[in-house]
């Protein structure tokens, strides 16, 4: 087992520190979960129980987070422990009560045993390779990550959500805030670094979302066997999602977990209107959705909506033996969704404030040649062999679902989001068809397998016994081989060019925390990023979020702040991102920021640090595998 996987899957290097993790992980993903549907009276198998419960423990956790803010509550470790201890409680007691209203023992369902813990031995072996794949990061790789880390700081260090980023940035905290909330818990519980809280938990809620995508099949179609095929497809097959990893999408990772159980309480909703228990959880789970990830809110939005139109064009419903009209159950979708976005509209609102100019529809005419390089961008995002054979399968299920109602709502979707992943035609700011692009895999797992189990199925039909057989083994063995085949594409899946970090820099950050002032303030090396916006690009990107020492280029959330503030860290960035040695323009830079050190790397960025070598005012103070620091000394 490489040492980087040894480091990075186990995140330790004791058995006790194991248990650590793993029993953190499972207090938070499951206890308020379980807790609440001890409660239930629906009934679900072993896998669909564990995704609903990693739903609404999510989306409870969100929830608290958000009453704790405007309660201006702080949650210390006394009323967390309070808060699980309820829950405990609450599960103890609900077992009980569930024990003592059984009437006799029911047998063992040996079958449903074994799905079950084959599933469970699936999920783990999920989690395990997404653990793998992310074996040679040292710390969680690209831009998001910086921020991300520092807003997870904040958080631990405010006991809650924050209403600003101060000390670290002038800015306003107005971010969907569903995985910090999360990765603030873990990393106060085991006592972890909040970047290596990022990477490890990340990975697990990403391994995660084949479960939530089991689940949304076994509501669409009652069929294991398809529901087992999708969640393989998002954890082997398909490059999204595990190419969030190289990005650090850890936000959006979380709202895409929440999002298909969201969808399968709508969906139940629909077809079962007096569910009370499906309404409530389909209220939380959109609350959840809407306080976890904006473009997760935006999906689930489009998926209500057809839902709605589909079902009023559909029949009557029975159930209990009457004959409902559809419009009994539309309503009740309708409100189920709408009061989970009423939950979180304190905080979208909040947000509004901040990002609503950016919110804009517009229309990009076909005969726009200029959208021809954004095209290719958006074939590259698609564009690993394995990935498109999945994508053309799953195309041809989706044309063959819109003819069949199992699976007609979901094929609508799918084309909706398909049509906004062209650059060309409607466009809805701040979203960009790049952006649909990357969450093409939720349809696409589960329509690729409805694909599969249909030729099956027509096979079956054949009336030669044997070669009927032979033809099936063989769809099943070419889409194991596919699977196989694909993982093995993606077992190195980062991209070199987004990690910033390596075991060099982790030691030079773990020195600057350990032995310059808390309020050391570093210039760093920049380059331009998006529009006016710049990015770090080495380890001197991270000494914010990981030591608390301010760089003259912040993390991206600088843009939250004041326009004046965002300007003139721009400037800054600029003028850094030039810098070849101490000129005048070098000395006019440390003046205005105050800066008393210089972090450079190597041969990366324009500062080099044989060129400040002989800079009689700078003196050499750390220089290890690669790695300079320099001491401003006027």
């Amino acid at each position: 087992m490489p040492p980087g996987f040894t480091r990075l899957f186990l995140m330790i290097y004791s058995p006790l520190q194991t248990a650590n993790f793993s029993l953190a992980a499972l207090l938070i993903l499951l206890l308020p979960g379980l807790a609440w549907l001890v409660w239930s009276r629906t009934r679900r198998g072993f896998l669909a129980l564990l995704a609903d419960a990693v739903g609404i423990s999510v989306s409870l956790t969100a929830l608290t987070a958000l009453a704790g803010f405007y309660l201006d509550s702080r949650f210390t470790r006394p009323l967390l422990i309070g808060l699980y201890g309820l829950c405990a409680l609450v599960l103890l007691i609900g077992l009980v009560w569930r024990a003592t209203r059984a009437q006799a023992l029911r047998p063992i369902h040996w079958k449903g045993l074994l799905l079950g813990l084959l599933g469970a031995a699936g999920v783990l072996g999920i989690i395990i390779w997404r653990l793998y794949q992310a074996r040679t990061l040292i710390l969680p790789a690209w831009v998001d990550s910086v921020h991300h880390t520092l807003i997870v700081r904040t958080l631990m260090e405010n006991g809650g959500l924050p209403a600003t980023l101060q000390p670290y940035l002038p800015a306003e905290f107005s971010y969907h805030f569903g995985f910090h909330g999360l990765a603030a818990l873990f990393a106060g519980i085991t006592g972890s670094e909040p970047a290596t809280t990022l990477l490890w938990f990340g990975q697990l809620l990403n391994a995660l979302i084949a479960l939530s995508v089991f689940r949304l099949a076994t509501e669409i179609w009652g069929d294991w066997r398809r529901a087992i095929l999708a969640a393989l497809l998002v954890g082997f097959g398909l490059h999204m999602p595990a190419y969030y990893l190289t990005w650090g999408r850890y936000t959006l990772i979380t709202g895409l977990l929440l999002l298909p159980l969201a969808m399968a309480a709508l969906l139940r909703i629909s077809r079962q209107p007096h569910d009370r228990s499906a309404i409530i959880i389909a209220i939380l789970l959109t609350t959840g959705t809407a306080l976890s990830h904006y473009t997760a809110l935006l999906l689930l939005g489009f998926f209500t909506l057809i839902l709605v139109v589909v079902s009023l064009l559909q029949p009557p419903i029975h159930e209990n033996n009457q004959r409902l009209p559809r419009w009994s159950s539309v309503w009740q979708v309708v409100l189920a969704a709408g009061i989970g976005v009423l939950l979180a509209s304190p905080w979208l609102l909040r947000t509004w404030q901040q990002l609503g100019s950016q919110a804009t529809v517009g229309v990009v005419s076909p005969l726009d040649s200029g959208q021809a390089g954004y095209f290719d961008y958006i074939l590259y995002l698609l564009g690993p062999t394995h990935n498109v054979v999945w994508l053309l399968i799953a195309a041809a299920g989706l044309l063959w679902a819109l003819l069949r109602k199992p699976a007609s709502l979901l094929a609508w979707w799918g084309l909706l989001l398909s049509l906004l992943t062209l650059p060309w035609g409607l466009r809805l700011g701040p979203w960009r068809p790049d952006h649909m692009a990357i969450v093409l895999f939720l349809p696409a797992s589960l329509l690729a397998a409805d694909l599969v189990f249909i030729l099956v199925a027509w096979v079956g039909r054949l009336r030669w016994a044997w070669p009927k057989r032979l033809v099936q083994a063989v769809i099943l063995l070419a889409v194991g081989a596919g699977m196989i085949w694909s993982a093995w594409q993606t077992r190195s899946i980062l991209n070199p060019d987004t990690v910033f970090i390596d075991p060099a820099d982790l030691d030079a950050l773990n020195w600057v925390r350990e032995t310059t002032p808390p309020d050391a303030r570093f210039i760093i090396n920049t380059t331009p990023w998006m529009g006016s916006m710049y990015r770090g690009i080495d380890g001197g990107y991270w000494l914010l979020p990981y030591a608390g020492r301010q760089t003259i280029l912040p993390p991206v959330m600088y843009t939250y702040a004041e326009p004046e503030y965002v300007a003139q860290v721009e400037q800054r960035a600029e003028k850094t991102s030039e810098l070849t040695s101490c000129d005048a323009g070098f000395w006019t830079l440390v003046e205005d920021f105050k800066a008393n050190y210089v972090y450079v790397r190597g041969d990366r960025g324009s500062m080099r640090s044989d060129a400040l070598a002989s800079c009689a005012q700078l003196v050499n103070v750390y220089r290890q595998g690669g790695v300079s620091i320099y001491e401003i000394v006027r």
